[in-house]
């Protein structure tokens, strides 16, 4: 596998002073929840196109470039962005791009601007957009713990999600916000590495399955003993090649 060229810093801060100018169409995505977004897509059970998944990033608007020097330093950042996250899903080592930082205060990261809020509701919007195709490939034997991955992974996206999740915890074991989300924070790498690892193990599978039924086995029609014979004799097949010996 090649490895594409390492996403930077300077790139991420590029792409954020871009998407959070007010050129921008109204719900443009933010840099963080733009890397939420590109891991749920990267990971996804079906082949998604840039074509496709390009135009949510500008909440179906068109990008508001200014220039087009301005496309041609952007888009190929964007496109690094995803190669970035691609990557870790395909070598099974996925992790948060430069300028997602994590707070080491947990709730902190419940904050509307806090980088891993951020990511969260991106991923929330990518996950939720692709449902359908995790509905269709993932076996129900697969389903709790594919929920259970979605959890963690959208559990900072906001304080109310937040809660509404620490309710449901709260039935079965008496912890405090802070201490699930803290938890929380240290279980989203292996959550990160399990809803990779799904989606690419299905995404496999729905390859190999394509191709199985692609494999149609060669068939030749079979000649009648009154056919014209196929080496061309000009003879029927039975007074050819067909005459029984």
């Amino acid at each position: 596998m090649i490895k594409p060229p390492p996403f930077t810093a300077a790139q991420a801060s590029q792409l954020a002073a871009f998407l959070d100018a007010p050129e921008r169409p109204e719900g443009t995505m933010c840099y963080c929840e733009l890397a939420g977004f590109l891991f749920a897509v990267a990971c996804s059970p079906d082949l998604v196109q840039p074509s496709e998944w390009l135009p949510l990033l500008f909440n179906d608007e068109a990008g508001g470039f200014t220039t087009l020097d301005e496309a041609q330093h952007i888009l190929p950042a964007i496109m690094a962005l995803y190669n970035f996250a691609n990557h870790g899903v395909l070598e099974g080592a996925p992790v948060l791009p430069p300028g997602c930082t994590i707070h080491p205060e947990p709730l902190a990261n419940l904050e509307p601007d806090a980088p891993l809020s951020q990511w969260a509701h991106g991923f929330i919007i990518g996950h939720g957009w692709l449902e359908d195709s995790w509905d269709q490939y993932t076996p129900a034997e697969f389903d709790d713990e594919l929920g259970a991955t979605v959890m963690i992974l959208s559990f900072f996206a906001s304080r109310e999600l937040a809660e509404t999740y620490h309710k449901e915890f709260k039935n079965h074991e008496h912890r405090s916000l802070v201490e699930l989300a803290g938890d929380l924070v240290q279980l989203l790498p292996d959550a990160m590495h399990s809803y990779a690892d799904m989606g690419r193990s299905l995404y496999e599978a729905t390859l190999s399955e394509a191709s199985i039924e692609t494999q149609h086995p060669v068939r030749h029609q079979k000649i009648g003993r009154n056919d014209p014979c196929p080496c061309g004799s000009g003879k029927k097949y039975k007074k050819c090649c067909g005459v029984e010996h």
